[in-house]
C-alpha cells in the first residue's frame, strides 16, 4: 500500500514493526487494557499475518496511531471442507478523531488485500449494525454460552477423587488437542480450522490476571486421552470453549475445574460455550439451567457466489442423497436481482456454476436480494424462513424442495478466538 497523505498531519499506510508500540498505546486506549497482551501476540506471531495485512492512519510526526483495520487469515469448515477466510480484527479509531470517515477509508484498502486473496469468505464478529454499511450480513451465529452457577454444580464426596485429571498443554503439546479435537469435529456446522503453527499464537505469557488468555488442556483417565478444552479469560469471565469428552458424565469435574481455576482470578464468572457434541450440550445445559444463551451472529460477506458454490459443491451431492432429488439432472438458476447464476447438476452430481447475463427476472427459479442469499448459502435460515419476511425472496413451487435440500440450515459453533 502507498502512503497517503490525508491532510492535518495524517497518513494512511501499512504498520510496521517500528509501529508495534503505538499499536499496542492504541489498542490500548480503544479496546482497553485487557487485550494489549493478545493483540501484542497476534502482530508477532499470528502464523498468517504480514504487515501488509495491517492498515493505519498515523499522525506523521508523533506516530500517534489514529485509526487501525488489521486483516487476518485463516479458514471454516463445513464437513471437513475448508473455506478460506479473512476476518477484519482490532478495528478502532481514537475517540477525538472519530466521524471522519477513516474506518471506511482503511476498509477500502482493506477490500483491496481481501480480493486479492481471493477469500471465499470475509467475516467480522462487529459492533451491531455498522458493518451492514460495508456490504455484511448477519449470516452465522456467533457466541453464547451457559453461565455456571457453582451452588449446582455436584460436589465431589469426602475423600473421593475426580474420576479424571487435566493437563495443561505448552506449544509443543498442542498437536495432541487438535488430534482429538480432529476425531470429535461434528457435521453439519461451521467450526474454526486451528493449525498447528496457531499455537505460537494462541499460548503467550500474560502480563497480569488482567490480560486476556488461553489456556489448553487434555482431561485424562488412568493415562488416556478423553477429552479437550481451553479456558478462555476473557472480558471479566472464564469460558470454557471447544468442549469435547468421551463420558458425557466428566462434564462435572470439567465444571469444577474450570471454577478452581476462576476463584485463582478473583472469582470472575465461569460460563461454557456450546459444545458441539449435542449430547454434552445437553448435559451442560441441564446442569446450568439456563435456557438463554446470548447469542449474538457473525456479519458474513461472500465476495464471489460463484467461488463460494465451487468451494462447498462437494457437499451437494450427500445433501441431495436421501431427498426426492438422488439423480437430479438439470439447472438450478439463481439470481440476486444484479447478478445470474446457473448450478448444473447430473445424475445427482454437480457439475458447475455459470454465470448469467440474463435480466428477465421470471426466468430465474431462485430470486433473493444479495442479504438473504448470504444468509440462505451460509445456512443461517432456510428458504422458508426468510420467505416468511422478506417478499422479494421467491422461488419456483416445483424446485423448492430442491433448494431446501441444498441450502439447509446449519448452526454455525465458531467461537470468537483466533
Amino acid at each position: 500500500m502507498k502512503p497517503q497523505d490525508l491532510g492535518d498531519g495524517l497518513t494512511m499506510r501499512n504498520a510496521t514493526a517500528e509501529d508495534i508500540p503505538a499499536l499496542l498505546e492504541h489498542f490500548r486506549a480503544v479496546h482497553g487494557e485487557g487485550v494489549v497482551d493478545q493483540l501484542r501476540a497476534m502482530l508477532e506471531h499470528y502464523p498468517r499475518f504480514s504487515w501488509e495485512n495491517s492498515f493505519i492512519i498515523a499522525n506523521s510526526e508523533s506516530g500517534e496511531v489514529v485509526s487501525c483495520v488489521l486483516l487476518v487469515q485463516n479458514a471454516w469448515l463445513l464437513d471437513g471442507i475448508e473455506v478460506p477466510s479473512v476476518e477484519m480484527e482490532a478495528v478502532g479509531t481514537l475517540e477525538s478523531y472519530r466521524y471522519r470517515g477513516h474506518t471506511r477509508l482503511l476498509n477500502e484498502e482493506y477490500e483491496r488485500l481481501a480480493n486479492q486473496l481471493h477469500s471465499v469468505i470475509q467475516t467480522i464478529a462487529g459492533i451491531p449494525y455498522f458493518y451492514r454499511n460495508f456490504g455484511y450480513e448477519y449470516a452465522a451465529a456467533l457466541g453464547g454460552g451457559y453461565p455456571v452457577n457453582p451452588s449446582l454444580i455436584p460436589k465431589l464426596p469426602d475423600r473421593e477423587k475426580e474420576p479424571v485429571t487435566f493437563e495443561m498443554l505448552d506449544a509443543k503439546r498442542f498437536e495432541e488437542f487438535l488430534a482429538y479435537r480432529e476425531k470429535h469435529l461434528p457435521r453439519s456446522t461451521w467450526i474454526r480450522k486451528i493449525r498447528t503453527e496457531d499455537a505460537a499464537y494462541l499460548i503467550y505469557e500474560t502480563t497480569s490476571h488482567e490480560q486476556e488468555a488461553f489456556y489448553f488442556y487434555l482431561v485424562k483417565e488412568h493415562g488416556k486421552t478423553v477429552g479437550v478444552f481451553y479456558l478462555a479469560r476473557w472480558e471479566n469471565r472464564l469460558d470454557i470453549v471447544e468442549l469435547y469428552l468421551d463420558d458425557h458424565q466428566h462434564v462435572d469435574a470439567v465444571l469444577r475445574f474450570a471454577v478452581s481455576r476462576a476463584l485463582e482470578w478473583d472469582g470472575i464468572p465461569v460460563r461454557v460455550n456450546l459444545p458441539n457434541q449435542a449430547r454434552i450440550r445437553e448435559y451442560v445445559n441441564a446442569r446450568t439451567q439456563v435456557k438463554d444463551v446470548g447469542r449474538y451472529a457473525w456479519y458474513i460477506k461472500i465476495p464471489s457466489i460463484t467461488r463460494f458454490i465451487e468451494t462447498i459443491s462437494p457437499l451437494f451431492s450427500n445433501r441431495l442423497k436421501d431427498t426426492e432429488f438422488p439423480d437430479f439432472t438439470g439447472e438450478l438458476t439463481v439470481t440476486d436481482y444484479k447478478q445470474g447464476y446457473s448450478l448444473s447438476f447430473d445424475g445427482g452430481v454437480f457439475k458447475v456454476i455459470t454465470e448469467k447475463s440474463e435480466k428477465k427476472i421470471d426466468d430465474y427459479h431462485l430470486r433473493m436480494p444479495r442479504n438473504q442469499l448470504t444468509r440462505l448459502l451460509m445456512g443461517y435460515e432456510t428458504l422458508d424462513g426468510i420467505a416468511s419476511h422478506e417478499p422479494d425472496v421467491q422461488c419456483a413451487a416445483d424446485l423448492k424442495p430442491l433448494v431446501r435440500a441444498l441450502f439447509p440450515k446449519l448452526e454455525a459453533m465458531v467461537d470468537p478466538y483466533y
